[in-house]
């Protein structure tokens, strides 16, 4: 198995697309670019901007990110120290109401759902969240 890890010093919202950059070369250093690496991105970026916005509400915060593949799959596993969330217990949003009638919220972790294969969540016992993405990898 292959596995690139970044240590993010404290960070807010301002360096969001510093990290997108530097997660996106980790999963490319390990996956050639295309669709699986766009969505997995995708992915990715809606679980870390949930653990600055909700999580360190909006303060700076530290976060681990490791990137790692196996033949059959793309792990991401994102580790930070804010307040335990499982966004896996997140229920699925209703999207087939007109945007007038749906409730605010919930759209990054349906984005999660749908550009992976499988979510999993701890909390970590010095406190701190873990969230690992995987996407199978096709062909």
């Amino acid at each position: 198995m292959s596995a690139i890890t970044i240590y993010f010093p404290p960070v807010c919202l301002d360096d969001l697309a510093e990290i997108r950059r530097l997660i996106e070369s980790a999963v490319v250093c390990l996956w050639e670019p295309g669709e699986v690496v766009t969505e997995l991105v995708i992915a990715i970026n809606e679980a870390v901007t949930n653990v600055l916005v909700h999580g360190y509400q909006g303060q700076p915060g530290h976060m681990v990110v490791k990137v790692s593949r196996d033949n059959a799959a793309l792990r991401v596993c994102l580790q930070d120290q804010a307040w335990p969330f499982n966004p896996t217990a997140v229920p699925t949003p209703d999207i087939t109401l007109p945007l007038a009638q749906r409730q605010p919220g919930g759209m990054g972790v349906h984005l999660m759902r749908q550009f992976t294969h499988r979510l999993q969540y701890r909390a970590l016992p010095e406190g701190g969240n873990e969230l690992v993405l995987v996407r199978q990898i096709e062909g």
